[in-house]
């Protein structure tokens, strides 16, 4: 059929990937339209690792020309610098989608300063803070604006009732043993996002003024009780109990995790909350809004040496970005007309909740690079989802051009301290900032841990970080 034999690796999240004949269909119509034979490895998430690193040892004539990765993980970029990997920076020029991949995540996923992916996108403005409006409401509180004011709804929601049921059961912010939500406020006070450039050069954070300010606040909140002291031992999984239980009114985390909360009530018809996002949140009234941003992907597609030519690649690439076009995203996202969803009369999509339904087609939004828009925001189409679901969406775009991105997410990884020791070395810095909150530790104590930090191997990183930094720029 003259069309490209093009073997892939990707994910499967959710078992029997394209299943049935009406996924074979569906496979054979993204086939037709890109212009390709496809030989799809799904490869489950739990052992997707392992089986990378069998096939990038392996080599030879079973090597797909893409493989999905979620992280640069160390297989990865050994195959980046034993050259078996493609740089593709030049070649994104020449497609219609790739060539407007957003710079600031290309930069997250560079190996020594090279290109060798396509990212899987996603929202950078993902982060934000949700808050129960209906008690919110009752208080006479608006929506927080400044970290005073979020200071200001942590203290009601904890000593305000409320719930008005004259019991003393409520609190303000829920956690857990997660510590994005920590990160995520940090960046309210101006303490960036894991790095920073500081004149000129890249410092971790926690080399910030901004950050012990806000550790010095988390403090405060562990004193009045409106955290708990033990969220560091809760479970990551039990992060949104608290709201869902109407325990605590806030959480600061992805917004959809926040949305899911009001799902919840929904679906157990739980009458009365309410709840509302703010996306990113002002130091004081004189400072902008800010929120951490996410990498803006969840990993990225590499393409292998099994691609010979030059050509090969385009080929390659060309199949990516035909992905992104509207009709393929579409059936990649929501499946087939009238089968999986339907269009209302008002032009809104409705989609199949039947899980058995969505084997058929949901595996394939794994080949999707999604360069220009974020899984569900393609403009494409408007969704027929709950108003929550809508404010959501709205809040995550609008959240955009206040997220504080990572310098160093791309040079991270060129750093062999970093790479050998940088697991225990981020651990003195996280059990430190935790003891220092919940009250264990003192100032001084936290500073020492810093310096422990610093005679570790933390300058070592420092130096190689910035020596990296400087040569991409």
């Amino acid at each position: 059929n003259g069309n490209y034999n093009l073997k892939v690796m990707t994910y499967d999240y959710f078992g029997n990937p394209m299943k049935g004949e009406v996924g074979a269909q569906i496979t054979k119509q993204v086939e037709d339209y890109t212009g390709v034979n496809l030989d799809v490895m799904w490869t489950p998430k739990d052992n997707y690792d392992d089986k990378l690193n069998l096939v990038l040892a392996g080599g030879g004539n079973d090597m797909p020309q893409i493989i999905a990765t979620e992280t640069k993980s160390p297989a990865i970029i050994n195959a980046a610098k034993a050259g078996a990997l493609w740089d593709i920076e030049a070649l994104l020029q020449e497609f219609p989608h790739l060539k407007n991949s957003r710079a600031v995540v290309n930069d997250n996923i560079r190996i020594g300063g090279k290109l060798y992916g396509v990212y899987r996108g996603r929202a950078l403005g993902r982060n934000g803070l949700t808050y129960r409006k209906d008690w919110a409401d009752k208080l006479g509180l608006p929506a927080p604006e400044t970290i005073d004011d979020v200071y200001n709804m942590l203290y009601q929601f904890t000593y305000g009732d409320p719930d008005g049921n004259g019991q003393d059961d409520t609190y303000g912010l829920a956690l857990s043993k997660f510590t994005a939500p920590l990160d995520i406020m940090q960046t309210w006070f101006g303490a960036p996002n894991g790095w920073g450039e500081r004149d000129g050069k890249l410092v971790p954070v926690h080399q910030t003024e901004e950050y012990l300010e806000a550790l010095r606040w988390f403090r405060k909140l562990c004193e009045e009780g409106l955290i708990k002291k033990d969220f560091p031992t809760r479970d990551i999984a039990t992060k949104s109990d608290d709201m869902k239980t109407q325990k605590a009114g806030v959480m600061v985390d992805a917004i959809d995790d926040g949305r899911r909360v009001m799902d919840y009530f929904l679906s157990q018809k739980i009458e009365g909350p309410e709840i509302d996002f703010v996306g990113a949140i002002r130091k004081d009234a004189a400072s902008g809004p800010k929120t951490m941003a996410t990498l803006g992907c969840q990993g990225f597609f590499v393409i292998t040496k099994a691609a010979k030519t030059e050509d090969d690649v385009r080929k390659c690439l060309n199949f990516l970005d035909k992905m992104n076009d509207e009709e393929m995203m579409t059936l990649a996202n929501y499946g087939l007309k009238d089968k999986h969803y339907t269009l209302e009369s008002d032009g809104k999509l409705t989609r199949t909740n039947d899980s058995v339904l969505k084997q058929e087609f949901q595996a394939m939004n794994q080949l999707v690079p999604y360069t220009e828009y974020a899984p569900n925001t393609d403009p494409f189409v408007t969704l027929n989802e709950t108003g929550y679901y809508e404010k959501q969406q709205a809040t995550i775009a609008a959240n955009e051009q206040y997220t504080v991105s990572n310098p160093a997410a791309g040079v991270l990884s060129d750093s062999e301290e970093y790479t050998k020791n940088g697991v225990a070395l981020d651990k003195i810095i996280e059990d430190a900032r935790i003891q220092f909150i919940v009250g264990q530790i003192d100032e001084d104590q936290l500073k020492a841990q810093w310096d422990l930090w610093s005679k570790s191997g933390g300058e070592k990183v420092i130096e190689e970080v910035n020596a990296a930094y400087q040569a991409m720029k």
